[in-house]
Formats: C-alpha cells, structure tokens, sequence
C-alpha cells in the first residue's frame, strides 16, 4: 500500500462504502433530485485528487480530497438539508480504524461539512479541492428523467450541458472551468440563476489554492 490509508480507488471497492453512496443516491432519487450516485462521486473524488495535485502538490492532501468527493453526499441519507454536516459525521463513522490518522480524519471531515453553499467555507486546500470539483460536476448525464427539463430549471441546465471540464494553467494560476451548453435548450441566464452562488464558491476556493476561478462557456472566456 502506497500510503497508511486506503485510496479513494480502494475505498471504491468496499461493499458498505458503497452501500452508503448508493442508498444517498436512492432517497435523492425519491425526492427528484439530479444524480449524485457512483458515477457523481467518483468523478468529484477524481477531479479533487487531480486539482490539489494540479495547483498544491501535496500528494497526501491530493488522496484526502479524493476520499472526500467519495464520500462527501452520504448524508442525504439523513436530510438534503445540512447533508454536508450529517456526511461529515458519517464519513468520520466509517473511516475510522483504515488507517487515517487523526489529522487525516479531520481534514476529511471539514471538507465534507463545508463543501455547500450557504453555509460551506473552504477555507483548507482540501476542502478548497472538493468545491470546485462538486460545483463543476454539471452534464446532461447527471439528469435522471429527460421528461422534466421543461418543468424543473435544474434539470433542464444540466441536460443542457454537454461537455464540462476543469483545466488548471499553472503559469496564469488560473483554474478554468470550460463548459459546452446548448442553449436551445437553456440559456445562459438559466445557467447563472441556479449555479452563480456555487461559480462564487468556486472562487473563493480557489484563492485557497493560490489560483484564480474563471469560466469559459462556448469558447468564450467571461
């Protein structure tokens, strides 16, 4: 084992982590919500990972993040509401005694329970990673029924998106979302009334990490 600690991509392997993530997805799905299973996840956990090594470069921060965007939703099975602070709680229950240290835990556990909007601050590089990967994660994939993109503004921007990424330019320090949003679909207004508390988010974690957030939405840089 390369660190004292089980990797995100380990983690992935363990059938009660992975009861959790899937039975949060499950009452998410219940209530109508986007997906936040397996495939959600594991991309947020990837991205965190890729971003702290990207801008920080600490290769045990960079594992932390990634175990945070593994687990950072479990606590719908709780509520929606506050879900970040219950995951948080739960994250600590379930990886305690795999070999974490304390400090190890505790970084986890912040970045969990801070990476909401409204009541979130990022203010760890960790925690900093998991926001900007979390808010980043908007595709047409994530929409679990095509018939409410109509009725449901959530819905209907996701379904818009058609590609998203994260880029980091090290020389500008600058981290660039890039999206591709078919606005046949949705416009960009929908875009901002839903998503502009998460692109602020995303910018005060950044300047965590030493870096600049910038958007950049059909080829255009904003």
């Amino acid at each position: 084992m390369e660190f004292e600690f089980p990797t995100f991509r380990e983690l992935m392997k363990d059938k009660r982590i992975l009861y959790y993530i899937e039975r949060a997805d499950y009452f998410l799905k219940r209530m109508g919500y986007t997906d936040h299973g397996i495939k959600h996840v594991s991309w947020v956990a990837n991205k965190a990972r890729w971003l702290l090594l990207k801008t920080v470069g600490d290769r045990v921060l960079a594992e932390l993040a990634g175990v945070a965007g593994l687990l950072h939703d479990i606590g719908h099975i709780v509520s929606r509401h506050d879900h970040a602070q219950s995951g948080a709680i739960l994250a600590y229950q379930l990886l305690k005694g795999r070999g974490f240290l304390d400090d190890h835990l505790t970084e986890i556990t912040f970045a969990i329970g801070n990476h909401e909007e409204g009541t979130g601050e990022p203010a760890t590089e960790v925690a900093a990673a998991l926001v900007v990967a979390d808010k980043s994660h908007v595709h047409r994939t994530r929409v679990r029924k095509e018939g409410n993109i109509k009725e449901d503004i959530h819905d209907r921007v996701n379904y818009a998106v058609l590609f998203s990424n994260l880029e980091v330019d090290k020389e500008k320090r600058v981290v660039k979302l890039v999206l591709k949003i078919d606005t046949e679909i949705s416009d960009l207004l929908d875009y901002f009334s839903i998503f502009q508390p998460r692109m602020e988010m995303c910018r005060r974690a950044t300047e965590v990490l030493g870096f600049k957030f910038r958007l950049k939405i059909n080829d255009t840089d904003l």
